[in-house]
């Protein structure tokens, strides 16, 4: 859905929006690909768990890497989310980045940071969350000793829930060094458990379109994304329900 996620109750958010781990009760392990434009040097692979623990609130755990041999970036760390009447949920993560190059004389790069999420269930079919990365503006130390500004990123969505078939999403995302991004997202459930989903994004445009199934146990979903200029980004997710 073009990366709509901010207002989105699905186990993904254990990589968006961590206050929306609270609407996923169930104990997961997923992983998801993404060949960037059919390049296998801006590919991404994550790999994340979810702990629902009863009273306590929802525990996260996860693994991003992007790039290749010649560079790459790793993302890991701890998230943890708590609801309050069904109505306001919180989230806190904690990241650990580090940018690498495969020739040393480039040397690396690492840092600390954290995210917020919040989201508030409006009414019975619209709700509103807001996510930021990076806060407090930190920094990441590279190998001679300079800074380097972890970027600054704000995003807000909002959901609405048309029928119980049909879930439209919208999100708007503001890097502070960057012009802003709009994303549309709509998931529609063509029949129990069979999932279709679509999305816009600009103003660099880009459309994505996607299938999904799940079941108890098990999910998975296929999709691709299409910049009109760089091509086609296919992407593969699974998800198993351990509990």
């Amino acid at each position: 859905m073009s990366h709509c996620s901010v207002g989105l109750k699905d186990y993904w958010s254990v990589f968006n929006n961590p206050a929306m781990m609270t609407f996923y009760d169930r104990m997961s392990v997923g992983i998801f690909y993404d060949n960037r434009f059919l390049l296998k040097e801006t590919s991404t692979s994550c790999l994340g768990y979810m702990l629902p623990v009863e009273k306590a609130g929802v525990f996260g755990v996860h693994v991003l890497h992007f790039g290749h041999v010649n560079y790459g970036e790793l993302n890991a760390g701890i998230s943890y989310a708590k609801c309050f009447a069904n109505v306001f949920a919180f989230g806190l993560r904690f990241d650990y980045l580090l940018n690498y190059f495969g020739d040393a004389a480039y040397g690396k790069c690492s840092g600390f940071t954290f995210e917020i999420g919040m989201y508030a269930q409006v009414t019975k079919s619209v709700g509103i969350g807001f996510h930021v990365f990076n806060p407090a503006h930190l920094t990441m130390s590279t190998y001679n000793d300079t800074k380097e500004y972890i970027p600054t990123i704000l995003r807000l969505g909002c959901s609405y829930e048309i029928s119980k078939k049909c879930l439209l999403l919208v999100d708007i995302e503001k890097d502070m060094d960057m012009k802003t991004l709009c994303r549309l997202g709509v998931e529609y459930t063509i029949i129990n458990n069979v999932y279709l989903r679509g999305g816009l994004s600009f103003p660099d445009f880009e459309f994505a379109l996607g299938v999904g199934w799940k079941s108890k146990l098990f999910s998975i979903d296929v999709a691709s994304t299409y910049h009109t200029v760089l091509g086609y980004s296919p992407q593969l997710s699974m998800i198993l329900n351990l509990k």
